[in-house]
């Protein structure tokens, strides 16, 4: 495999992460998959009918039992993008799984991500199910939150500042770095995905995505996850979850305010670049 020296511009890595959505709407689709745009993504398409502009990256969930269901159909079947999932390599240390353009690769200076062979990619999250009321959806919740949180520190390269913690957490980040630098990260995952699966999603009240960077805002009534909409994306319709406003709301507060400009940067690290196989 060979590098092309020149990294992708940001709009070059938009194009190949929306040819990504659409071939993982597709499937969707014919599979009867439920999913949806979320976070960031879903945002943009609300307030920019697509990416936020310097945006670079596409969030996708599902509920559990279609994650699973996904997961399976890309393990048995040919498709043109790779995935990335734990139970599929055992040098994937993340919860989630992500799909990623063969033709591209990332070097990452703070993340492990070249040794992994990941290319341009979108995210992929399952929505678990949390318990009967928020109280309980909040403890099942906290059971893995240090088991996540050292898992992800596994990912870095070295300690490195946050770009969206406040400076008196860094001596935490601190603390849970050290901790992964002496953890087994294949007895972690299993541990939180057998934790995560103990909740049944479509009987539970409350769910949510476990691992998403927005924390205990996370969790919401199960049926903000169970019916969905059209929503254009970039030109495309994509399936989104009928509730948005609840959604984003919670996530957001006034979603459709614009951020200070201080605060309109990427939060990846990572460079991308195409390939000659």
């Amino acid at each position: 495999m060979n590098v092309i020296n020149k990294p992708l511009e940001l709009e070059k890595i938009k194009k190949i992460e929306l040819n990504l959505l659409l071939q993982l709407h597709q499937i969707c689709k014919e599979q009867g998959f439920r999913y949806s745009l979320a976070g960031g993504t879903l945002l943009g398409a609300v307030r920019h009918g697509g990416f936020i502009p310097w945006d670079d990256d596409i969030d996708v969930i599902m509920p559990r039992p279609d994650y699973d269901r996904f997961m399976q159909y890309c393990l048995n079947n040919k498709t043109p993008f790779k995935l990335h999932y734990y139970k599929e390599s055992k040098n994937y240390i993340l919860i989630d799984a992500k799909i990623s353009d063969p033709s591209t690769v990332l070097v990452d200076q703070m993340l492990i991500s070249k040794s992994l062979n990941i290319g341009v990619f979108i995210d992929i999250f399952a929505i678990d199910g949390l318990g009967k009321d928020e109280e309980s959806a909040k403890k099942q919740f906290f059971r893995t939150s240090l088991k996540r949180e050292v898992l992800n520190a596994m990912t870095w390269k070295k300690f490195f500042r946050s770009k969206t913690k406040p400076l008196y957490y860094e001596p935490i980040r601190f603390a849970v770095y050290l901790m992964s630098r002496f953890s087994n990260a294949n007895k972690l995952l299993n541990a939180i995905e057998k934790i995560n699966r103990e909740v049944d999603f479509d009987t539970s009240q409350y769910a949510g995505c476990v691992s998403g960077v927005y924390r205990t805002k996370e969790i919401m009534k199960t049926s903000v996850f169970k019916s969905f909409i059209s929503m254009k994306f970039e030109d495309y319709e994509f399936q989104c979850v009928r509730d948005y406003d609840v959604y984003l709301k919670q996530l957001y507060g006034n979603y459709m305010e614009l951020p200070p400009i201080e605060k309109r940067q990427t939060h990846h690290t990572f460079k991308a670049y195409k390939v000659e196989r």
